[in-house]
């Protein structure tokens, strides 16, 4: 329990003075110290009273219940609280306690006593005498305390050692200690100053006056009072306690050798100075009336009658001298003064008042609570009856104290009359002339109490206490108006103070004393504040701002004006403090807390001062000295505090004040703390998350306060802080000072919005000063003295620069890996032709491998920074970047680069930077990447103080706002790098391309290969994916064609053709042959290029990777680097396609065709080799006599076309041209075994010619020629997408034809051309053909062909009536026989029809109107128009009609076929039919589905000829 020295009972402690002996270590010392404090309190009942009769005036029998208390202090008084004494007698230390440590001394330890030689007896000697000498100078050093005692600690022999003095305590070790040890010390050392306080009172008691403490203070300097020299001539610091030894004791005053005829205590009668023995030594000393020592006996007094004395002051004198006794002196008279209002008179009057004051406080100290009220009601009576101002203010507050004892013990008491500033006015009223001892009589009357219970006593106590106080202040007041009498300052302030305390305890308690607010003021235990809600708290009296009012009539004035020293100043302003702090005043208390340290500072400089002196340096290192010699890194040496008080008193002490102002106190963090790595190499983002509270804590208290007193208050701290001096102290509040003047924003770029509240001059002072302290430390050997840093938003930026681009990665997906399979797909879009480039979704890494990264930091102040370090902080992956000393420039955002490297694979996220500056800690700072400045809260909640510290913990909840919602909104956003750290992977570059100057020179259409060379030019990795595609300017041309959306989809079809299947440049690899690359190693691969219209030039790009497993195993991402090179390429024309036309072929031909099959096996006549298809063959033997051979070995159909192509050579040299046809039934496959087939045309054209190469191609039948063109690109494919052209249907169907019968014209046909003795060859591009209607009607087949032929009618007919078939459609027979005409009717198409024919037989070579007559012509047996039976898909149904030629001509019979019905659709195998969406939303380009007609393609001629004719 500590002891308060200005709690309201501190002026009835005793004050005892421990102090070391001998060797004893500081530690150990304040150990036992520890000790002792618990046993503060001493109750009389465990006191053994003292055996001698003349030391029984404060025996502990008058008044067991009492209790002793102690201010056990390690520290001596100043000289101007000793002045005070003994007008406040606590000030002064009456018992001097020695605190020994037998563990210094082996020899009193009696195991290892017995081990010792005679050698060392002369040593022990020395001991035992540097022990006495102690105890002796403690008695020399300290004469007016009354006991001095020595406390030997450790002791552990059972028997006390013959060298050690006799009345030396021996404390047990602590582990030996019981329960009762240390109390039973205490409790004797009680009892022996119990006994020597009786000499103390005596002394008083003689006493003609006690002088006031300033009269005997002179101003300000320190006077021995009169009392404490008994001889001064002889011996003026001779002791005055029993415990002197005889040889140097002195008799106390007034003690004759016949001590037991007189009385201690006498009346004391004025005398002049002629009644005076002029061998009396108190007659040299003054008081502050001018009289003389009066006689301490009756035979020195003449004219005294027995009869007419004074009562005895005391409780305790002797006994009284008998009636019948009469002395020789009863008719003596006094020789000066007469009557009772002489001055005389009034001067003993006021003397004996001061004296029973005096005895009433030693009665206090003695613990006879009881004696003492009586004694001080009796002083305080004669003091306010002879207007003693002074002692009559001492009196009550002295009463007070006993009052609150009384109280916190539990008992009974009265409060005597004098306490009442109301009762007993006529008291106050009477003539000075009136007589003492009525006077006395009246007043000290015992006044009836309505209720014996402790209980009422303590409630009128509490009704009491505030008017009792207001009225001791009132006469503290009234005693300055006196000259001599007024009260010093720091008497009174202290005064002032502990009333103030007293008051505020009853505050507190709800305007009443309760046991543990009495606990409180008695123990200084920690105040238990409970809610009384019963009492509302503007209620309670007094009120807090009476107590404020009165505690501030204790501030003391400046030190010139009130003469107060500095320390006395600190403590005045320090109670002060404390006790608004308690009342919840923090705002008066920053105010007393600011004069606090004012009136610190220069008391800091001077003991500077001092300490240089004792150093013998210079007064600059004093106390650093002296810190060094401590071992302490702060200001601990100087005030003599540990470690541990001092970062709970001093940190604390202006942590408080700056939160009271609004400023931040914190110096330890989170991130400050960090080392480097966490033990999982990663740092948690809690170190973010503190400094996002810090960030929001600061900003709040930056709206808080004024900022100039902020500024002010700062500065005085570190002004306090260098003076003690602290290191830590200056260079925190150095950072703070900066912090607070500072922005405390993140501000936009180039922003000049951008204010720190200091000139420059003073921010670069401030940073020197920074710098100094902390070489200064260091020099001293003062490690980690280092302080925090002041902006948060040092980080504003963190950027990580592009890669150069053959080390970039390229994402791809595992699908991907599929299409490095095949030569060609059907996508148009390559994955491997994109460009490597940055991803502003996810950034990859690559182990091992060192990133360029970009920092800007920000430095709003007015100075340079010096950066010692800069570490990237990340976490899930270790990662290593650092870089170390460079300059931060004034007021700008500079950018700084950083290399990096990533040291495993996973996910790396960095949260910050770790950055040391000069002079501060290195810490963890967050990216702030968005300007932010603070933002004042929507709705205001708090205001005042509360807006600082924060809302009570009895609010509810609701209340407060949500501290997460309001983080979210107004806390600045932190920036985190989020990285995906890949494995090691190789890097490759092209060494070699077997090119000259890498250009190649090629004609359109040829093919020429080269090779590439690639070296891994890594040293660990190797490749073992690699995959090489191809940029040209060719290609980027039909692309760039291709986004065009409003290309027709022919040609967009055909853009996509030619880059899905005619690429410009080609891969040629070994599908078996695995890619393995090994570190340092090289690989060449084949290129193929062909030449194309508008290739310029190409970009040859390589990717490769290390996989790490087989491509089947891949099921995740990989990633990819490129290495490219670009090439020149070419192009010269070769074969130039021009005007391309397909013609029909007569029926001849086929039917030509036919006969040479039917006859191929025998030829049996020489007509039928003459027939006139064989001579349109031998006038085009060149191609004809080709084709036919393989037409007939194909089976092919009869109906042909002509292909009609003009080709001219641009080349210098001639050209042999190659043109292959297939047949159409393999048209779908595209290997060379199909082209194997082929029938060929050759042809070579001269350089510059144009020669027409004539190819007959067999007709072609489309199934669904109107059906969609398709697109390869998947990205433009979409379903039932009508044509976005705003065209007819006709016209629709027309382009549709168009594109599919070229399509498949350019499957049966291609061309190549050679030329010779070079070695060059190509092929012939053949896709620039455009188709237009004629051509498509040559090349079609129809869905229905109609086929015709005669026969004879073989059962009417006779020999001679033979059919001879002059062509496919032409037949000459006779007139007037009987013939059979047949048409066939083929359904070619998919979909059954329900068919009518319709024969038109007419005269051949005559207008319409004459063919049609045909009476007597020709005769026909049937109808000419019939249904046929439904036709189905790739069924003939034939038609017979009998037919007589009448006379001879030329007839010709047409026919034609209509569709009579559409037919519906039905659903397989008894399923719901299909509902035929795809038709429906194609109606509106190729229209509604119609009834077709089909027209045989020419008549069926037939010639009747007589047979004399033929």
């Amino acid at each position: 329990m500590a002891v308060d020295p200005l709690s309201p009972i501190a002026p009835a402690r005793i004050r005892a003075l421990l102090l070391p002996v001998g060797r004893i270590k500081r530690s150990r010392f304040l150990a036992f110290v520890d000790l002792l404090q618990p046993e503060c309190m001493v109750r009389l009942g465990d006191v053994s009273p003292d055996s001698r009769p003349d030391r029984n005036m404060f025996s502990p029998l008058a008044f067991p219940s009492g209790t002793v208390l102690y201010d056990l202090s390690t520290s001596l008084p100043p000289a101007s609280h000793l002045a005070l004494s003994p007008f406040e007698q606590f000030r002064e230390p009456l018992l001097i306690i020695g605190v020994g440590d037998a563990a210094e001394y082996s020899w009193l330890d009696e195991s290892r006593a017995e081990n010792v030689a005679s050698a060392e007896d002369e040593r022990i000697e020395e001991d035992a005498s540097e022990i006495q000498s102690a105890i002796e100078d403690l008695r020399e050093q300290f004469p007016r305390a009354y006991v001095h005692s020595m406390m030997m600690f450790g002791y552990t022999s059972q028997s006390r050692h013959p060298r050690l003095p006799q009345d030396a305590m021996l404390v047990p070790p602590a582990e030996q200690l019981k329960t009762t040890t240390m109390k039973t010390f205490m409790c004797d050392l009680t009892s022996t100053l119990l006994a020597e306080l009786t000499t103390l009172a005596r002394s008083i008691q003689a006493l003609p006056m006690v002088p006031s403490p300033l009269a005997q203070q002179n101003g300000t300097t320190e006077a021995t009072p009169s009392w404490a020299h008994i001889d001064p001539v002889s011996n003026p610091l001779s002791r005055r306690n029993s415990q002197t030894p005889t040889g140097i004791r002195s008799e106390p005053p007034g003690i004759a050798s016949q001590k037991d005829l007189h009385r201690m205590s006498m009346p004391v009668l004025p005398s002049s100075s002629s009644g005076i023995a002029p061998e009396d030594p108190r007659a040299a000393t003054p008081t502050s009336q001018g009289a003389r020592t009066p006689p301490t006996t009756f035979d020195e007094i003449s004219g005294v009658n027995s009869a007419n004395t004074l009562s005895r002051t005391n409780s305790n004198t002797s006994k009284p001298v008998p009636k019948n006794a009469r002395d020789s002196s009863v008719d003596r008279v006094s020789i000066h003064g007469f009557g009772s209002g002489g001055a005389g008179e009034r001067a003993r009057n006021k003397g004996r008042g001061r004296i029973s004051i005096v005895i009433g406080t030693l009665y206090l100290y003695a613990g006879q609570w009881n004696e003492a009220l009586k004694e001080l009601s009796e002083g305080a009576t004669r003091a306010r009856a002879f207007s003693d101002h002074l002692w009559h203010a001492k009196a009550l507050e002295n009463i007070l104290v006993c009052l609150l004892l009384f109280a916190w013990a539990g008992m009974e008491f009265q409060i005597p009359h004098i306490c009442y500033p109301i009762t007993d006015k006529s008291s106050g009223t009477k003539s000075p002339q009136h007589t003492p001892s009525s006077s006395v009589a009246d007043i000290t009357a015992p006044v009836a109490s309505k209720s014996g219970t402790p209980e009422h006593a303590l409630e009128n106590l509490n009704s009491l206490v505030p008017d009792l106080v207001s009225m001791i202040l009132n006469v503290y007041n009234r005693a300055s108006n006196f000259a001599g009498e007024a009260l010093p300052p720091l008497a009174f302030s202290e005064c002032t103070i502990r009333l103030s305390r007293l008051l505020t305890a009853m505050n507190l308690s709800a305007g009443y004393l309760d046991d543990d607010a009495l606990q409180h003021l008695a123990r200084n235990t920690p105040f238990r504040q409970k809610p009384r809600l019963s009492v509302p708290r503007l209620s309670v009296n007094p009120t807090r701002n009476d107590i404020a009012t009165m505690l501030f009539r204790a501030l003391p004035a400046s030190a010139e004006a009130s003469g107060m020293g500095h320390t006395d100043r600190v403590i005045v302003l320090a109670g002060i403090a404390s006790i608004l702090s308690a009342l919840g005043l923090q705002r008066k208390k920053a105010i007393v807390m600011k004069e606090f340290i004012t009136s610190l500072i220069p008391g800091l400089v001077q003991a500077r001062k001092v300490g240089a002196a004792e150093m013998g340096v210079h007064p600059a290192a004093g106390l650093a000295a002296l810190n060094m010699v401590s071992g302490n890194a702060s200001g601990a040496g100087a005030l003599n505090l540990g470690e541990g008080e001092v970062e709970s008193g001093i940190d604390e002490f202006l942590g408080l004040l700056g939160r009271i102002y609004g400023i931040p106190h914190s110096k330890s963090s989170v991130a400050s703390n960090y080392d480097g790595q966490s033990p999982n190499g990663t740092l948690s983002s809690d170190a973010t998350s503190y400094v996002i509270r810090a960030i929001l804590n600061t900003s709040t208290l930056r709206s808080f306060g004024s900022l100039g007193l902020k500024l002010d208050v700062l500065r005085m701290c570190i002004t306090f802080c260098e003076a003690l001096p602290d290191f830590n102290g200056v260079l925190h509040f150095t950072s703070l000072l900066l912090r607070i003047a500072g922005p405390g924003t993140a501000p936009k770029t180039n922003s000049t919005d951008v204010f720190v509240s200091l000139p420059r001059e003073e921010q670069a002072r401030l940073y020197a000063n920074i710098l100094r302290t902390v070489t200064a430390a260091n020099k001293l050997g003062l490690q980690q003295i280092e302080t925090e840093y002041w902006d948060d938003f040092l980080v504003r930026g963190l950027f990580i620069t592009e890669e150069p681009l053959p080390l970039r990665l390229t994402h791809h997906r595992p699908a991907e890996l599929k299409a490095t399979l095949t030569k060609e797909g059907p996508f148009i879009h390559n994955p491997w032709l994109k460009k490597p480039v940055p991803s502003t979704a996810e950034t990859i890494l690559v182990a091992h491998e060192e990133y360029s990264f970009v920092m800007a930091l920000q430095n709003p102040y007015d100075f340079e920074l010096e950066v010692d370090s800069l570490k990237i902080i990340g976490e899930g992956v270790e990662f290593v970047a650092q870089e170390e000393l460079f300059l931060l420039g004034p007021y700008r955002t500079q950018k700084f680069p950083i290399r990096g490297v990533a040291q495993s694979t996973g996910t790396l996220t960095i949260i910050g930077c770790s950055i040391k500056v000069r002079g501060c800690r290195e810490r963890l700072f967050p990216i702030f990447v968005d300007p932010w400045k603070p933002e004042r809260e929507p709705k205001m909640k708090k205001i005042g103080l509360s807006a600082c510290v924060g809302a009570p913990v009895s609010r509810p909840s609701s209340a407060v706002a949500p501290s997460a919602d309001l983080g979210d909104s107004l806390a600045p956003k932190i920036d985190t790098l989020s990285f995906t750290v890949i494995p090691d992977q190789p890097v490759a570059i092209i060494t070699d391309i077997s090119l000259p100057q890498a250009a190649i020179m090629v004609l359109e259409g040829e093919k020429r290969r080269f090779k590439v060379t690639v070296q891994n030019t890594s040293r660990t990795t190797t490749i073992d994916f690699l995959h090489i595609s191809f940029q040209d300017s060719a290609t980027s041309a039909m692309q760039m064609a291709a986004g065009n959306k409003d290309l027709p989809p022919a040609e967009l079809h055909e853009l996509e053709v030619q880059l899905a299947h005619h690429p410009s440049l080609r891969w040629i690899r070994d599908e078996d042959e695995p890619i393995n690359i090994k570190p340092s190693e090289r690989a060449a691969f084949d290129v193929e290029v062909v030449g194309r219209t508008r290739l310029t030039d190409a970009v040859i790009q390589v990717d490769y990777a290390n996989l790490g497993k087989r491509r089947s195993e891949i099921s995740e991402r990989f990633f990819t680097r490129q290495v490219s090179v670009p090439i020149s390429i070419t192009v010269n024309a070769s074969v130039q396609l021009q005007r391309p036309d397909i013609i029909p072929l007569v029926g001849g031909f086929a039917w030509s065709n036919d006969q040479n099959r039917s006859r191929a096996a025998s030829v049996t006549s020489q007509a039928a080799i003459l027939s006139p298809s064989s001579i349109i063959v031998d006038k085009n033997d060149t191609y004809f006599q080709i084709f036919l051979p393989n037409t007939r070995i194909q089976g092919n159909g009869d109906e042909y076309c002509m292909l009609l192509l003009d080709l001219r050579n641009s080349w210098p040299n001639p050209l042999h041209i190659s043109l292959q046809v297939r047949p159409h039934t393999v048209a779908d496959d595209n290997s060379e075994e199909s082209w194997s087939k082929a029938y060929t045309v050759n042809e070579v054209i001269q350089p510059g010619h144009v020669n027409r190469v004539v190819v007959i191609l067999p007709k072609v039948y489309i199934h669904d020629p109107h059906s969609v063109i398709p697109l390869l690109n998947p990205a433009n494919q979409r379903q039932f997408v009508v044509s976005a052209s705003k065209i007819s249907p006709e016209v629709e169907r027309t382009s549709r034809e168009t594109f599919w019968y070229r399509n498949e014209l350019l499957k049966l046909v291609r061309g190549t051309w050679t030329e010779e003795g070079h070695g060059r060859s190509g092929d012939i591009e053949l896709r620039s053909i455009r188709f237009s209607p004629r051509m498509v009607e040559a090349m079609r087949l129809e869905d229905v062909s109609i086929a015709m032929d005669l026969v004879p009618n073989s059962s009417l007919s006779g020999e001679d009536n033979d059919v001879q078939q002059l062509g496919r459609s032409r037949f000459e027979i006779s007139v007037d026989d009987f013939y059979t005409l047949k048409t066939r009717v083929r359904n070619r198409s998919s979909t059954p029809i329900i068919p009518l024919l319709r024969l038109q037989p007419h005269l051949a070579g005559l207008p319409h109107n004459v063919a049609l007559d045909l009476d007597k012509r020709l005769s026909w047996n049937g109808v000419l128009q019939r249904k046929l039976p439904v036709i189905q898909p790739g069924q003939t149904v034939e038609a017979e009609l009998g037919i007589v030629p009448l006379c001879s001509g030329v007839f010709e019979i047409g026919a034609t076929v209509e569709e009579i019905q559409l037919q519906k659709l039905s659903g397989e195998d008894g399923k719901r039919p299909r509902s035929g969406t795809a038709t429906l939303l194609q109606g509106d380009v190729l229209g509604e589905p119609k009834l077709r007609v089909w027209h045989s393609k020419e008549p069926c001629t037939v010639v009747a000829r007589r047979r004399d004719s033929q």
